[in-house]
């Protein structure tokens, strides 16, 4: 095996980590910086996020140990320790810049339950502030039913799904 071949192995590998743990999706959609809903890896777990990180790495890693054997006589020693700290730099600069910043939720000025919720069900609520309105998934935490058109409040907000009761009259 030659060190090239060490390179582009790195160089692949990085690719494929950054596909699967879907860091390239991620730079590609900070063009849409208002998503309504979370994405669904959100908390993703360690190994997730390791990859995220060192995918950069071995990205970068691997090109520039690419680029340097690609000369008339490859110095594996002198090779080695660039590529290396190109990488480990680029794996500092991943683990700054990429971390997963939760979006900021705007404050909800009220919500509505569009159908009627059974208690401790699944329904739908409507969600409003300002202008802006969005239908989510909602489940009741009520002991009784919560009818079409209530207002109700947003208890947790963290999931797909929203845990909702009926709002208190003031």
């Amino acid at each position: 095996m030659t060190w090239a071949f060490a390179y582009l192995a790195a160089l692949v590998l990085g690719l494929v980590l950054a596909i699967v743990t879907g860091l390239l999706r991620d730079l590609r959609s900070l063009a849409r910086p208002r998503l309504v809903v979370p994405h669904p890896d959100q908390n993703a777990p360690f190994i997730a996020l390791l990859g995220r990180r060192l995918s950069p790495g071995l990205i970068v890693a691997g090109a520039v140990g690419l680029v340097m054997s690609g000369g008339r006589v490859p110095e594996p020693l002198r090779t080695l320790p660039v590529a290396l700290a190109a990488g480990l730099v680029c794996f500092l600069l991943a683990h700054i810049f990429l971390r997963r910043r939760l979006p900021r939720r705007p404050p909800i000025e009220h919500a509505v339950a569009v159908r009627e919720i059974a208690p401790g069900g699944y329904g739908q609520v409507r969600i409003q502030h300002g202008k802006e309105s969005v239908v989510m998934a909602a489940q009741s935490i009520e002991e009784d039913a919560i009818p079409a058109g209530a207002l109700v409040e947003v208890v947790e907000g963290t999931r797909s799904v929203l845990t909702i009761r009926l709002q208190e009259e003031e």
